[in-house]
């Protein structure tokens, strides 16, 4: 049996949300409250942004854990600046209840909407080609520490290969 290539157990480029590099946080989330909204049926809510330049090549991605650390950073200067004794040591979470304020924190949060979505971006710069084996993909994230990997066709992107169905591809071949 021959084993898939990239093209084959790649998710289409229409699955995912894309977006110009110079939009901000706040367009972003609104753009994933669209498609979340137009698929109501579903709980699952897409947190991996795809974004492009004007000229439509891939520049990297957006993922939900880095669009939060890059709030908490941001936060957590203001935070010192309103809360001098705060301190990035754990600390007993009762106490932290009783210093936090909600008005604040939105407020702050607020602010940081306006952050264009290329500061949260993790850039990418490899991609398997379409008709690349699963084993090749697997390779790349292993050498490179990702969780997927584009797939190109003819210079462009048009989909992506998670790990995980590579992985399944691989052992399929294995066992």
């Amino acid at each position: 049996m021959k084993m898939k290539c990239a093209g084959e157990i790649m998710l289409p480029m229409d699955s995912f949300p894309f977006l110009p590099y110079w939009f901000t946080l706040r367009q972003a989330l609104a753009e994933l409250e669209d498609i979340q909204a137009a698929r109501s049926n579903s709980k699952y809510a897409p947190w991996t942004l795809l974004v492009f330049t004007a000229e439509n090549q891939f520049l990297g991605i957006v993922q939900r854990q880095s669009i939060l650390r890059g709030i908490r950073i941001s936060m957590r200067d203001k935070i010192r600046d309103i809360y001098p004794s705060y301190s990035n040591e754990p600390t007993d979470p009762e106490l932290s209840r009783i210093s936090f304020s909600q008005e604040k924190a939105l407020h702050e949060l607020r602010a940081q909407l306006d952050r264009q979505i290329i500061e949260f971006m993790t850039p990418i710069h490899i991609a398997v080609d379409f008709n690349d084996p699963a084993l090749f993909a697997v390779y790349l994230m292993i050498e490179h520490s990702l969780a997927f990997v584009p797939v190109a066709k003819a210079g462009q992107i048009v989909g992506i290969v998670y790990i995980e169905d590579a992985l399944h591809e691989v052992i399929t071949h294995l066992v």
